[in-house]
């Protein structure tokens, strides 16, 4: 029978490994050269002033690819664009003229009461170009 070659694992607290991962990360821009570790540190934080301004939703693919071919042919990022729509959203929404009331259904998850149901009507309208004006 072959002998079993035993070897000794190492365990380290995951703390401890990410703190000595962060030294060595630190441990690599320090010897980079001063220009590549200024720029580095103004993009780090230009991505810490932005951190405040950014937000995550999940939207259907279709509507991403609408927003995306809108925001494409008007030469505006998206994320202006989805901004200028939840504004007027939100005003429609205040003056009574969008009722959340017809889309809500009771959801299972222990998180939120109610989820909203839209019909497919509304997710498969499609986007139609219209002619650009500057």
């Amino acid at each position: 029978m072959p002998e079993r070659k035993l070897e000794r694992r190492s365990i380290l607290d995951p703390a401890v490994a990410d703190l000595l991962s962060n030294m060595e990360k630190k441990q690599a821009v320090s010897q980079l050269p001063q220009k590549i570790r200024e720029k580095k540190a103004r993009e780090r934080e230009k991505i810490r002033k932005r951190r405040e301004q950014r937000v995550t939703y999940d939207l259907p693919p279709d509507l991403r690819q609408q927003i995306k071919n809108l925001a494409a042919e008007h030469r505006v990022p998206a994320s202006q664009l989805v901004t200028l729509a939840l504004v007027r959203f939100m005003e429609a929404y205040q003056a009574g003229q969008v009722d959340l009331g017809i889309y809500k259904q009771i959801s299972n998850s222990p998180r939120y009461e109610w989820n909203l149901v839209l019909p497919d009507h509304l997710l498969k309208k499609t986007y139609r170009k219209r002619s650009v004006t500057r």
